[in-house]
């Protein structure tokens, strides 16, 4: 068996070769691969056969984890990647695939964990300083979400996001500093849980719509976009309250052959949600008296 030349006709099968430029720039530092069925499958075949032969070779293991991943068999995708970066522990692009994972399972500490490993040697890499914002802002951890917003904002040319994720750090962290009652600050923190549940549940229907016309996308990717507009919506004015909540978040993903996207341009963001603490409390007044 020629090794080289099938670890290299693997790696491109799976490689993407086109890359959306109207994405959002943080993005395209994700990988964002559409490959067809057809290929990831091939690619699935000739692991097997390397892995046969060479059932600890780590860079076999990673590929089949990424292959079992982009074709949503996500079980089965970690237990490949555990294993490769078990067989060496510096294989930091392991680390990426893994703490998204367990941020899909909502096991925010766990991909924590796997983040901080990658501070180390990747401490201005965007995708990495924006997942570790997004796992801390889901622990409530408002300096450490602070810490790398302020960092990926420095990268980023397109600010827009970034701006919005901070503007509800900011409502978020009032609302737990103003909360002394620790019942109601407790169903306050249960509340966002249970929205990430319902966001799970709600994407298992949203994925299999496209499955079933053809169209594989990384349902992994697509729950970390999905909870980047939780939070960037997160407080809607009274009045458009039925717009922005965990059943409608999903219709402002767009997903076709090529990409998984936000719809920002469908979002109106300077009049459809709070600015501040104090709306954020008169829309829950209001909700009282409702």
């Amino acid at each position: 068996m020629d090794y080289n030349r099938l670890f290299n006709d693997i790696f491109f099968l799976i490689l993407d070769d086109q890359v959306d430029e109207n994405q959002y720039p943080v993005w395209k530092n994700f990988t964002f691969i559409h490959n067809p069925i057809q290929q990831l499958i091939k690619a699935q075949d000739l692991l097997n056969q390397v892995l046969q032969e060479f059932p600890r070779d780590k860079k076999a293991l990673f590929l089949k984890g990424v292959v079992q991943r982009n074709l949503n068999f996500n079980e089965e995708s970690i237990l490949y990647l555990l294993e490769a970066k078990k067989e060496d522990d510096y294989l930091f692009a392991a680390n990426f695939y893994i703490a998204e994972y367990y941020i899909q399972k909502l096991k925010f500490e766990e991909a924590s964990k796997y983040l901080q490993e990658l501070e180390i040697v990747f401490p201005a890499n965007k995708r990495f300083l924006f997942l570790s914002a997004l796992v801390n802002l889901e622990l409530f951890n408002f300096d450490e979400a602070k810490r790398y917003l302020n960092l990926l904002y420095q990268l980023e040319e397109d600010k827009f996001v970034l701006e919005m994720l901070s503007k509800n750090l900011q409502i978020t962290e009032e609302i737990v500093l103003n909360t002394s009652n620790r019942l109601v600050l407790k169903n306050f923190k249960l509340k966002s849980f249970n929205y990430n549940l319902q966001l799970k549940t709600n994407l298992i229907s949203f994925y299999k719509n496209f499955a079933d016309i053809g169209v594989n996308f990384n349902g992994i990717n697509c729950f970390i976009l999905a909870l980047t507009l939780k939070q960037i919506t997160l407080y809607p004015k009274f009045e458009s309250l039925e717009v922005y909540n965990v059943q409608t978040v999903l219709d402002f993903i767009d997903v076709d052959k090529k990409t998984v996207k936000m719809r920002l341009e469908d979002i109106d963001f300077e009049h459809d949600f709070v600015q501040n603490y104090t709306e954020y409390l008169t829309v829950e007044a209001l909700l009282k008296e409702d």
